[in-house]
């Protein structure tokens, strides 16, 4: 039981490090460090996210066809912005894909939702409560973004989609879901903020606080000391560690903390921006792609979100 397969789907949209430098006044050398692909994924006029995440679902389904009656829960995951206010992408997309048996609505855990989901539909299928379950991931980052503000963090704001479809047959097991633990922090609750602008959301900056890279740091290892634990396993046994990629450094330390090599992460800094939750799945796309995972390998994936939430999940290959 566990994820049985997934896919991911990218927007045509691309903005240049050289348009952000016009909006925001900041330098290439300056931006190169939160922006060293050069270009990021963003959605192009007419795309939405619940779109992409539509794609993604429906080339999982063709490429793992299952009964469409069989999928009992669709369960959409990101940051509460959705696009269109007091409406379900859950259920739009469930209809669209021919689903009409599953109970469909949506979580915000921020960038941290993705993991949390899948460990949700999981357990429902673990006890089972679906054959089958779908998880949809999309975000519409980049479009939340005022470069104007100067809040260089978020300037590698990006727009991707996936979808995991989660399974009670063990025979069909890709991924085995082993456990999973998440801690949220509130003191940093007001660190961000959307606020409506010109009719659009835009992310806003709270009083910045001192300590939230050390929060990064301290909740990821402790999760991961924590998980590692409850599955009997230790960080020598981890194949891979896939971290969100929302801050190079960040992720470098993380790693450098637990004692682990650089190989035996992914990092794709330099392929695009940070995506959200679908950041560890295209992390794990990069891993299959390149023949670098075997079966029985561990994965340790590292997520965070506004809130301020951290998550860890451990995942095996079968």
């Amino acid at each position: 039981m566990g994820i049985a397969d997934y896919a991911l789907a990218m927007p045509s949209g691309k903005r240049s490090v050289d348009e952000v430098a016009r909006e925001s006044g900041y330098g290439l050398d300056k931006l190169g460090q939160v922006l060293p692909s050069g270009k990021f994924s963003v959605l192009a006029e007419g795309e939405t996210a619940w779109g992409l995440g539509r794609d993604a679902a429906a080339r999982l389904l063709a490429r793992s066809p299952v009964p469409l009656d069989e999928i009992g829960l669709v369960l959409y995951a990101g940051s509460s912005e959705w696009g269109t206010p007091f409406w379900s992408p859950a259920a739009k997309i469930a209809g669209e894909l021919g689903i009409t048996q599953a109970h469909c609505y949506e979580m915000s855990n921020f960038c941290n939702a993705g993991m949390v989901a899948v460990k949700l539909a999981d357990d429902q299928v673990r006890a089972g409560t679906h054959p089958y379950a779908l998880v949809i991931i999309a975000d519409r980052l980049s479009e939340l973004v005022e470069y104007g503000t100067g809040y260089l963090e978020l300037f590698n704001f990006a727009d991707g989609a996936a979808a995991v479809l989660l399974t009670a047959d063990a025979a069909a097991t890709r991924y085995e879901v082993l456990g999973g633990a998440h801690h949220t922090d509130p003191r940093w609750v007001d660190s961000y903020y959307g606020v409506i602008k010109d009719g659009r959301i835009k992310v806003e900056r709270g009083g910045k606080q001192d300590g939230l890279g050390d929060a990064f740091l301290d909740n990821f290892t402790t999760l991961t000391h924590r998980v590692l634990a409850g599955i009997g396993a230790g960080v020598a046994e981890v194949a891979h560690f896939l971290v969100t990629h929302g801050n190079q450094d960040t992720h470098r330390s993380y790693l450098a903390a637990l004692g682990v090599d650089a190989s035996r992460s992914v990092f794709q800094y330099e392929r695009d921006g940070h995506l959200g939750g679908v950041d560890p799945l295209q992390a794990l796309e990069e891993l299959e792609r390149e023949d670098r995972i075997d079966a029985g390998d561990l994965v340790i994936v590292a997520t965070a979100g506004s809130g301020f939430t951290w998550g860890v999940t451990a995942l095996r290959r079968t």
